[in-house]
């Protein structure tokens, strides 16, 4: 197994995660702008992508745990930072190590702005709350009868006749 083929799976998850930033800077704005709409359009264009991560994703690693069983089975860690430790070529460890970088900090970027739109859509929830909370308040009951608020109380009454 060659180490260009899992360079190469790692470039295409960089070019997807990339993508799927794009995405999230757009959802960002949707939400801003409260475009439902265009809002689920782009989350079905969001899990297509992600989808396609996930493929790309097994893919990789299956490609290292293959390299991993053709030249050094017996590393209990076979992770792409363990490999990079054991290439002796310093080209492909130079590219790998690149590319590795490269999609570490476009992840970081990504949960980053995932952050923030999770932040802005529950905000807006709490917004539209607040929203319904106004337009339609809890209804007491609002009125000056005592005896319905308290039922087990006798009404006032005087010892006293007024009227003699």
């Amino acid at each position: 197994m060659s180490i260009q083929t899992i360079v190469e799976h790692l470039e295409k998850l960089y070019q997807l995660n990339e993508s799927l930033l794009t995405l999230s800077k757009q959802k960002t704005e949707l939400v801003k702008k409260s475009q439902i709409d265009e809002f689920n359009e782009l989350l079905m264009k969001e899990r297509k992508h992600a989808q396609a991560i996930e493929q790309v994703e097994s893919k990789r690693v299956k490609l290292t745990d293959e390299w991993f069983q053709q030249h050094a089975p017996n590393e209990s860690e076979q992770t792409i930072s363990q490999l990079i430790e054991l290439l002796e070529d310093e080209a492909l460890k130079g590219q790998l190590q690149e590319v590795y970088e490269k999609l570490i900090y476009n992840l970081a970027d990504l949960k980053q702005q995932e952050a923030l739109n999770q932040d802005l859509i529950q905000q807006s929830l709490q917004f539209i709350e607040l929203s319904m909370e106004m337009f339609q308040p809890q209804s007491k009951n609002i009125n000056y009868d005592k005896t319905k608020d308290q039922p087990n109380q006798k009404p006032n009454t005087s010892v006293f006749d007024s009227k003699a």
